[in-house]
């Protein structure tokens, strides 16, 4: 009779699944096959050096080949693009950050919507950046600095990344909320910053925490403040920006996935329970701090928050300052 039984459950769960529908039959297999994962800026870069370790464990916990694949240009709009336009069944992920929230306000033209083309999916992790000048400045806190700057308006400068980057966002809202004039010097990206940064050439920029660590050692920067609610680990002694009372101006870059809007809502609950589990890992919380990231869990309906409220701060910038993506 037992036997039977499991023959006629065997058969019964056979019936069951040749009913599912072919979307059911998608989510119930899922994954089966290599996962992209779309970097939408240059290869090399902390967004791509932060990512690959995410995905190494994500990959071995889902049992499938996970590709990190770098599609840059347009301010990160061509991979946004790409992975917007990718058929919804969860094979294909973005790697957004804060610049995709500041470009809906700095492109007004812009042909994928953060809010409406995608469904966040989780934060992993966010990188406080520092504000440092160089020690020929001859300043020592950022009191001082936005002393100098009210005393020589148009004549100091800042290291940008270019429009939309960070550093470039931070140091615009800055200079909005401290009330002063300092003209930006656009680079690509941050190395390219420091041999003018170090001769005096740039007076101020923000630097992550792996570039601030190697260069604080020469004696040649001073390390102002930190962009982040806490003070760090690796500078105890510097105060965060609300503890030198401009708190409104911090800004860190964060990471993220996102998935197109339309991937089954199985699919992304189960990426997002990943990821929780991932970045909670021992293993991993080390790869990622070891490169000057917090590895932090934010989970989907958290992540819609950030983004809208980070869409609304820069959307506010762009309507003060008039500053727009060139």
């Amino acid at each position: 009779m037992s036997i039977n039984r499991r023959a006629f459950a065997a058969a019964a769960g056979c019936m069951g699944l040749s009913a599912l529908s072919p979307v059911a039959w998608a989510q119930a297999s899922f994954p089966n096959k290599p996962i992209r994962v779309i970097n939408p800026y240059a290869p090399g870069g902390v967004v791509d050096i932060l990512t690959r370790p995410v995905v190494n464990k994500l990959g071995a916990a889902l049992g499938v080949p996970m590709v990190v694949e770098a599609k840059p240009g347009g301010g990160s709009t061509i991979g946004t693009d790409f992975v917007a336009s990718a058929p919804p069944d969860g094979y294909t992920w973005l790697i957004a950050t804060t610049s995709n929230a500041a470009n809906m306000a700095l492109m007004p033209n812009i042909r994928s919507n953060l809010l409406k083309d995608f469904a966040p999916i989780a934060q992993f992790a966010y990188t406080p950046n520092y504000f440092v000048v160089p020690a020929s400045l001859g300043v020592s806190t950022l009191q001082e600095f936005v002393a100098l700057a009210k005393k020589n308006p148009g004549k100091l400068n800042y290291g940008s990344g270019g429009i939309g980057s960070t550093p470039f966002l931070g140091f615009e809202l800055f200079k909005y909320v401290a009330g002063i004039d300092v003209v930006a010097v656009h680079y690509k990206g941050s190395p390219p910053q420091i041999p003018d940064l170090l001769s005096g050439q740039l007076s101020a920029t923000y630097l992550s925490a792996a570039l601030t660590m190697s260069q604080s050692k020469s004696g040649r920067i001073k390390v102002l403040a930190v962009a982040d609610n806490k003070r760090s680990k690796e500078f105890p002694d510097v105060p965060t920006l609300e503890e030198a009372g401009y708190g409104k101006a911090a800004v860190s870059p964060w990471f993220a996935v996102l998935m197109p809007a339309a991937t089954p809502q199985a699919i992304q609950d189960r990426v997002e329970a990943e990821i929780r589990r991932a970045v909670a890992a021992p293993d991993l919380v080390e790869t990622l701090e070891a490169q000057g990231a917090v590895p932090e869990f934010r989970s989907s309906i958290d992540l819609r928050k950030k983004i809208d409220n980070e869409i609304a701060t820069w959307s506010a910038l762009v309507r003060a300052t008039g500053i727009k993506a060139e």
